[in-house]
């Protein structure tokens, strides 16, 4: 029995280039948050060194001057003003790279929030019916070296995954995930997330501390999500026993959702034995 909520109309090609052109501005804004971080990080460095700079040069400069109570304070509030005037610059340009740093921050995740699936919550994206389309095989190498190849997988039900870890709903939605493979084990089920145009050492140091029940395919190119037409980033393809794809997502899923599990269970039906 289908569920209810599966709906028949495919989005437009508009929505799916805004969403992919929100994504890209999400990727944008991230490498500039980190290029703003590291240059705080960098000025922090220069004031220090200036300050104990002008700690010593204080120092050695009243070595030499008697050490009178006439003296002494009027020297000391002298050299504090030269440190702190030649500071100044440096230190407005730190106050600036900091306002401007949790400025970005919440730009990154009010339009994360949006792009999820245009404003509603995280993991709300509902699996949309497709015509059992029949999608081109692929063969793909692995995070680990060896290629995968679509074809071995006839006979079961197929949930193609296409993400990137610099996509905040793709790293949420990688523990949903992880949480329907343990949920799945030992039917006719497998997960095949495939990463798109990341580089592997930035995929491999992702999962390093948190690695996944499932192999990573590598799209470096971005030729196998263009021949299946995907736009949005993540993207979920789920393939009947026939490997013909039946239901699609642009979006993040709640994968434990029921009415995305009664969806599942229909096309592992059809799997005999």
């Amino acid at each position: 029995m289908t569920s209810a909520l599966v709906s028949t109309a495919a989005p437009s090609s508009s929505g799916l280039e805004e969403k992919g052109k929100r994504w890209c501005i999400i990727a944008q804004l991230t490498v500039s948050l980190e290029r703003l971080v590291i240059g705080a990080r960098r000025w922090a460095q220069v004031i220090g060194a200036l300050r104990r700079q002008g700690i010593d040069t204080f120092k050695r400069g009243c070595s030499n001057i008697p050490r009178t109570q006439s003296t002494s304070a009027p020297t000391m509030v002298l050299e504090m003003a030269v440190i702190a005037f030649r500071s100044l610059p440096r230190l407005a340009a730190l106050r600036r790279s900091l306002m401007i740093v949790p400025l970005l921050a919440g730009l990154c995740t009010l339009a994360a929030q949006g792009t999820a699936d245009d404003g509603k919550p995280m993991g709300s994206t509902t699996l949309v019916a497709r015509g059992d389309s029949v999608q081109s095989l692929f063969s793909l190498p692995s995070l680990d070296g060896p290629a995968h190849e679509l074809a071995r997988l006839r006979g079961r039900v197929v949930l193609v995954h296409f993400f990137a870890t610099w996509c905040e709903p793709c790293r949420a939605e990688m523990a949903s995930l992880r949480q329907l493979q343990s949920r799945l084990d030992g039917r006719p089920f497998a997960i095949v997330p495939i990463s798109v145009a990341e580089a592997d050492g930035a995929v491999r140091r992702f999962f390093a501390d948190d690695p996944l029940p499932f192999a990573i395919l590598l799209d470096r190119d971005r030729s196998l999500a263009r021949a299946w037409n995907i736009h949005t980033l993540p993207s979920t393809v789920v393939l009947d026993r026939a490997l013909k794809s039946r239901l699609i997502a642009e979006g993040d899923v709640d994968w434990g959702r029921p009415d995305v599990m009664n969806m599942l269970a229909d096309l592992l039906m059809e799997v005999p034995g």
